[in-house]
């Protein structure tokens, strides 16, 4: 008698397990396909550099400088003078505030050196407190010192607190400025005092600059159009964000003291009717720079003004506010599920189907513009093979606004499309490309094989005693 192959034996149990394994789970299949929603492809937007389009806006204030940012798409809603180097106080507070979250914690305790102390001997404390070489305060009520009062004490200890001495940490700050994109930003110092560069005799130029001559003698400086960068990436820090949002605080120090804060511009929360949610202001040499944070018409927003007159700082985001408030709206640009008629797509066999936007998406424009190029854009990102589920995203629709921005919408088959070959291709590719669900499904199917067997086992054991009877009936006859 010849023996097996076992090779050939075992492929042979390979492929009937195979063919078993399609044949019972196909249906579970398409009872659970709907599942397969879930397997989805996100929405893409891209976003380019935007043009010198700017729709006009005019808005009279004290700032010298200013910029309205909508944080959705990075889109300027305004701005005035944005790219004039100027020293900006709050630049430098916002940069040590934001590199102080983001490699601190909120209760490291921070010990105050004689020149953090020296530098605000002669100022009033706010709530009550002097801060004294020696003491230690956690990190969060010196980070709020700093936003609520534009304290510069508070500033040079958290420096002291990172880099040791004030002179390495502006390097530190220098550097993430670099890694942010803030290419027309410099920094001297954490406080904001301007730093000049200028022959003895000369008189010191006016802060903001006012004339070209000014921009050349700055040795600390930044632009409006960075200043507003920087806010808006700091305020995407969570800890910042959260600092930034409370208008007052009542903290507890060293265990026993009960500290009222209050943020020095916390009527900004009142008077724009809560549309400002967080602010920062310093004033230095007798301007205003200030960064506020909110939202109105559903439009999340990042306020930036520099040069301002200080006693103006409040009607000036409030003018600023209204003014964009009543120029912008949030309008729908696509609608889930419309149809998409400019044009179509074809699976690599000659069938044809249409095109249907896969989310709502919408986008800032001027009340009275659509601010939409008449030009679109569509990218395939084919070629499709079969089958095509309506969950797929087959392409991009690309719309053009009118101050360079672009928006990509996805979209997907207006129908499914499946496999025209076998049922078995269809199964097959079902569990090709959910390879967690085939797993499950594999398992599931291997304990009903495993609880089949252990009941032909047990009844085949019922049969094995019967006949057993049986036969000892007949013995005994």
């Amino acid at each position: 008698m010849t023996a097996a192959n076992p090779a050939k034996a075992i492929g042979r149990k390979k492929s009937g397990v195979r063919i078993i394994l399609i044949l019972i789970l196909f249906s579970y299949l398409y009872l659970f396909s709907p599942l397969l929603a879930f397997y989805d492809v996100t929405e893409a937007e891209t976003v380019r550099e935007a043009d010198s389009y700017q729709p006009s806006l005019e808005i009279s204030h004290s700032a010298y400088s200013a910029m309205v940012v909508e944080t959705g798409r990075m889109r300027s809603l305004y701005e005035q003078n944005k790219q004039v180097r100027q020293n900006i106080p709050a630049a430098s507070k916002i940069m040590t505030a934001l590199i102080a979250c983001e490699r601190l914690s909120m209760d490291t305790q921070v010990t105050i050196s004689s020149i953090a102390a020296e530098s605000e001997s002669n100022a009033t404390p706010f709530d009550g407190i002097m801060l004294e070489t020696g003491d230690k305060y956690a990190l969060e009520y010196l980070l709020l010192r700093l936003l609520f009062y534009d304290s510069d004490a508070a500033a040079i200890a958290i420096a002291e607190q990172i880099s040791n001495v004030e002179e390495t940490f502006v390097e530190l700050m220098n550097t993430r400025a670099s890694s942010l994109e803030l290419n027309h930003t410099l920094f001297q110092n954490v406080t904001g005092a301007p730093v000049y560069e200028f022959t003895p005799g000369d008189p010191i130029p006016d802060q903001p600059p006012l004339a070209d001559h000014s921009e050349s003698l700055l040795l600390q400086y930044t632009t409006m159009s960075d200043f507003s960068r920087l806010a808006t990436i700091a305020y995407q820090d969570s800890n910042f964000a959260r600092l930034i949002r409370k208008d007052s605080e009542l903290m507890i120090i060293d265990g026993q003291r009960l500290v009222s804060m209050q943020n020095q511009i916390s009527s900004a929360w009142t008077l724009s009717e809560q549309r400002i949610h967080g602010a920062f202001y310093s004033a230095k040499g007798g301007f205003a720079s200030m960064a506020a944070f909110g939202r109105f018409n559903d439009i999340d927003i990042v306020v930036t003004t520099a040069g301002g007159q200080t006693e103006s700082r409040i009607s000036d985001l409030l003018t600023i506010l209204d003014a964009c408030e009543e120029h912008y709206i949030m309008d729908t640009l696509v609608e889930s599920g419309a149809r998409f008629t400019g044009d179509q797509e074809q699976t690599t066999d000659g069938e044809t189907f249409g095109l249907v936007f896969r989310k709502t998406v919408y986008y800032v424009r001027p009340v009275d513009d659509s601010f939409l190029e008449s030009t679109i854009r569509y990218v395939s990102f084919g070629p499709h093979n079969r089958p095509i589920q309506r969950s797929m995203t087959v392409g991009q629709v690309i719309f053009q606004l009118k101050d360079g921005t672009s928006i990509a919408v996805d979209v997907g088959p207006d129908r499914q499309i499946l496999s025209d070959i076998t049922i078995l291709d269809h199964a097959l590719t079902q569990m090709q490309n959910n390879p967690n669900l085939t797993l499950l499904l594999f398992v599931i199917f291997s304990c009903l094989i495993l609880i089949m067997l252990w009941h032909v086992a047990r009844q085949s054991y019922h049969i094995f005693k019967l006949l057993r009877l049986i036969h000892i009936e007949k013995r005994l006859r």
